[in-house]
């Protein structure tokens, strides 16, 4: 979800004309999963369609308003949810569950 102060962007004209552009010209292909695959890593099949189109240097108050970190296309990739999560939730997790179904902390 975006935070408070990017809605009004994401809402924007300006970024939905620029996603959906970036989405077209990656044929709406994960690069992440493409690129896995061109390592050896993930098969054909498992590339998965872009659902999200992310920005690599993060959006900011800062930045927000700076048309080549917001809307340029070298600052943007598009990711499948499964690449997306990982790039946002990479923190190491701090609980597991043992085989009952208890909680175990990391």
């Amino acid at each position: 979800m975006a935070k408070e102060y990017a809605k009004d962007f994401y809402n924007s004209k300006a970024w939905k004309k620029t996603r959906n552009a970036y989405y077209l010209y990656r044929r709406g292909q994960c690069e992440r999963c493409a690129r896995e695959f061109e390592a050896g890593k993930r098969s054909l099949e498992d590339i998965n369609a872009g659902a999200i189109v992310h920005h690599k240097e993060y959006i900011t108050p800062d930045n927000l308003h700076d048309p080549t970190i917001a809307l340029c296309f070298d600052n943007l990739e598009l990711l499948c949810e499964e690449h997306h999560n990982k790039e946002h939730k990479s923190k190491p997790k701090r609980y597991r569950f043992d085989e009952k179904g208890r909680v175990i902390k990391v």
